[in-house]
């Protein structure tokens, strides 16, 4: 009987260790880290659109979710520094706005098994992220903001009917810049435009790239260029003292004084990433999903 006693007490002492174990295995919480290039009103529009949604899906940080934010200002080097120590904190997935981030996140992440979703990248596959939209391999995908530049020419010219000249302020640096500037040239000749680029590196470099177009260009136009959209009161500035309006492809910054904008509405590729990221998170063995594209774009004139 004493026998008996010990056994059925061993086997309680065990069964309550493993339920224990369990326990504690299903609240370890998700680890999120989130890099972001540079702040400004789309890229943290994109951000918090992704944290709603999150915590729509049952995401809630201080109980089942550690969430690590970090911004690069700007600055690529400091983006790979950041992305380093992201990938030695071993989180469950990196989310990475937009194609800097992204860049820096994927090169850290390149001997390991940690999933990077990007968001808000203009063209994942020039930039080289992915080699496929509709099946990524590796470990990465995401969600692209990219609206087609036919439909952003047709809207400035029903705006301003006199538009001929039309200038680009971009930072050469930028892969999604590069990509949108081949893709305005060849879409040009068909809206009767000639474009006119001018470059910055750097934010502070924005406002004397925009005053150098000053006598050359009709409008100008800063097109998900996320240098040149984190300086865009200095795009707008330099414009008016030229005389001339300025339209951007950024909806989240119109109130800063643009003409005329389309671009998508960032808070739902938040939303859209954040979809993606439950979706990896809940299904590890799975594939993972295609590169989407935005849901909604939307359009702005002033008034």
């Amino acid at each position: 009987m004493y026998f008996f006693n010990t056994l059925t007490k061993t086997f309680k002492t065990i069964a309550c260790l493993l339920l224990i174990s369990l326990s504690s295995a299903q609240s370890v919480p998700t680890k999120i880290s989130i890099l972001q290039l540079v702040d400004h009103p789309a890229l943290n529009t994109t951000r918090e659109g992704f944290l709603e949604e999150l915590n729509k899906l049952g995401y809630r940080q201080g109980e089942n979710l550690i969430l690590d934010f970090q911004s690069a200002q700007g600055n690529p080097a400091l983006a790979a520094q950041i992305a380093q120590k992201f990938v030695s904190n071993k989180p469950d997935v990196i989310v990475a706005i937009p194609t800097l981030a992204a860049q820096a996140a994927i090169s850290a992440t390149k001997d390991t098994d940690i999933p990077v979703v990007f968001s808000s990248v203009t063209d994942p596959l020039t930039a080289k992220l992915v080699t496929n939209l509709k099946a990524p391999d590796g470990n990465v995908t995401g969600v692209s903001n990219f609206v087609p530049v036919e439909p952003q020419f047709k809207l400035f010219k029903r705006v301003l009917p006199t538009l001929k000249t039309l200038g680009i302020v971009y930072n050469p640096g930028e892969a999604n810049s590069t990509a949108l500037n081949t893709m305005m040239e060849k879409a040009a000749a068909s809206f009767d435009l000639t474009l006119v680029f001018s470059t910055a590196s750097k934010s502070s470099e924005v406002l004397a790239a925009t005053q150098s177009l000053c006598d050359k260009v009709d409008a100008v136009f800063v097109n998900n260029d996320n240098t040149a959209l984190s300086a865009f009161k200095s795009v707008v500035r330099a414009a008016r003292a030229c005389g001339i309006p300025a339209f951007v492809s950024d909806i989240d910054i119109v109130d800063q004084g643009a003409l005329a904008a389309l671009g998508p509405d960032q808070r739902e590729v938040g939303r859209q990433t954040a979809r993606m990221v439950d979706f990896i998170l809940k299904t590890p063995s799975a594939p993972l999903p295609a590169v989407e594209f935005p849901n909604k774009t939307e359009e702005f004139v002033k008034k």
